[in-house]
């Protein structure tokens, strides 16, 4: 049975092995590197409040916050955002290939409105240019000052100045509409939101909501589908994104199931959306909106601090340390060494694969992280070998020690892997950017490391100490001697514990005494027999 069981775990480690080939191979496309290594894109922000004055510190820290849940969201780590100045913010993205799509992301404001398309929440629209829905909401009474705020910033007290894209692909023109402010249900009351697909294949973001946004939301369809009842013609609302229109469903008055309305989230489709774009737009409405309005100041590639030279060094200084710790395990453990090898190979290959899935963006204390987690994966079998030949030492069967190795040896290893990740954890939580990349890779090092030295070479040592070759104690590296040193050194410790024990002093004996002892006790010593003749008396 637990024959069988290593055998599985050897399975399971074999295809952890092939996942993590898939996500390392070529290394020079799926590793990502940090900017002091590969360099990347520099984005500085002017920061301004939605009536055009600077913000507070309080904003500005809020909106840092944001941008960093943004940036890491894109699989981006080891990034550099920071305040400059009054109103200025600057983002550094290391790797980054399409600029486009990451400006893009990374500023928008994401202030999602919920509009009813009715004639009082919809004064204008639809029509066909910007400055028409503008002079058509002018000739229904609003001032100058609020039309060139329109015109300007699309948004003012009274209105929301919206546009509808074009759709190429169902032959619909580029449309406007001016809605009446407040809007009826705004992004805060989204709780989570996921790109995913609708019934006919399209890219759609379907949103849950609060339960206040979720019981707000069913008032509104059911409010809609009353007034389907009423004009026999189906209602719409307007789901807006920064002054975009996303999507406009419609309420069915003819379906008898939203009698009570749509009860726990919604979607939005429609408009040629392609699954990038659905990613983006969910990921933006997760993230939250912005408490400013960003505009780019500049933009700027940044070379590598380091350059290639110093993550060559770091490269052939970690392969170095791996190939001198791979030799000295093989000559001092011989064929537990050899095992202990493959296991070193196998947790590289591992936590390698495993920096990629997150994925963990590399810099040079980053790497420092690595090179350093290489001495607590020798040390974790180190721990155990020493504990396999103490026993094999003392005459136990390979297989006996193994058990008994690993189960003297684990807590050792246990201990001090948690005082290790206990200590990195404190790091990461307490440190800045860089190294918090070391305290990663220091943790995740030994994780793997204790998952390959207490599962993979434990399998592996349990299935070989099935074959009569492994049971010799000269593949741990004992030698007969030992075995014979160690058998007599115990035969010595027997002989000296039966020796004192036989030359123990007895206790004196006790006897009544009698006379003026008046039933005393005391101790008395035999008589001592004399060796000479007694003289007679004359």
């Amino acid at each position: 049975m637990r024959k069988h069981r290593n055998l599985i775990i050897l399975l399971v480690m074999a295809a952890l092995v092939v996942v993590s080939l898939y996500y390392i191979i070529p290394p020079s496309e799926k590793t990502r590197l940090g900017l002091d290594l590969q360099g990347g894109l520099e984005v500085v922000y002017t920061a301004k409040t939605a009536d055009g004055k600077q913000p507070t510190r309080a904003q500005l820290d809020q909106t840092v916050g944001i941008l960093d849940r943004r940036v890491n969201g894109l699989g981006v780590t080891e990034s550099q955002i920071q305040t400059q100045g009054a109103d200025e913010i600057s983002i550094a993205l290391p790797g980054v290939t399409d600029a486009d799509q990451a400006l893009t992301v990374i500023g928008k404001t994401a202030q999602l409105e919920f509009f009813k398309d009715d004639a009082k929440s919809r004064p204008v629209g639809p029509v066909e240019s910007k400055e028409a829905a503008l002079e058509e909401l002018s000739r229904q009474g609003a001032s100058d000052a609020e039309i060139e705020q329109l015109r300007a910033e699309g948004t003012s007290d009274g209105h929301s100045l919206v546009v509808s894209p074009a759709d190429q692909a169902n032959d619909i023109p580029e449309q406007w509409f001016v809605y009446t402010r407040p809007p009826a249900m705004t992004g805060e009351a989204i709780k989570s939101a996921r790109a995913s697909f609708d019934q006919a294949g399209a890219p759609n973001v379907v949103m849950d909501f609060t339960a206040d946004g979720s019981a707000r939301f069913q008032e509104i369809t059911r409010e809609l589908y009353r007034q389907g009842l009423l004009k026999s013609e189906p209602q719409t609302f307007a789901i807006v994104l920064d002054n975009v229109m996303e999507s406009d469903p419609m309420i069915d008055y003819t379906d008898p199931a939203l009698r009570d309305g749509i009860s726990g989230g919604a979607e939005i489709s429609g408009g040629g959306m392609t699954v990038q774009e659905s990613k983006d737009l969910a990921f933006v409405l997760n993230t939250g909106a912005l408490p400013v309005k960003l505009e780019t100041s500049y933009e700027q590639q940044v070379s590598a601090t380091l350059g290639r030279d110093s993550l060559d060094q770091a490269l052939v200084a970690g392969l170095a340390g791996l190939g001198l710790v791979l030799i000295f395990l093989l000559l001092y453990y011989r064929f537990l060494g050899l095992v202990a090898d493959l296991a070193m190979i196998v947790y590289g290959i591992l936590l390698w694969g495993l920096f990629n899935v997150i994925p963990v963006t590399m810099t040079l204390p980053g790497i420092a992280g690595l090179i350093l987690t290489i001495g607590v994966a020798a040390d974790a079998n180190v721990v155990i070998f020493e504990r396999i030949k103490e026993e094999v030492s003392q005459g136990k069967t390979v297989r006996s020690a193994v058990n008994s190795g690993y189960a003297l040896g684990f807590k050792t290893i246990l201990d001090a892997n948690v005082l290790t990740l206990l200590t990195a954890l404190v790091l990461f939580i307490f440190a800045t950017s860089q190294p918090k990349g070391f305290a990663v890779t220091l943790m995740l090092g030994v994780i793997v490391s204790m998952f390959t030295a207490v599962l993979f070479t434990r399998a592996i040592l349990g299935v070989l100490a099935g074959f009569a070759f492994f049971n010799r104690p000269s593949l741990m590296g004992v030698k007969p001697s030992h075995i014979q040193q160690a058998k007599a050194e115990r035969a010595r410790a027997a002989r000296g514990a039966g020796r004192r024990s036989a030359g123990a002093t007895p206790e004196p004996a006790i006897e009544a005494a009698g006379g003026d002892g008046a039933g005393a006790a005391r101790p008395t010593t035999p008589r001592r027999k004399s060796t000479s003749k007694r003289k007679k008396r004359r």
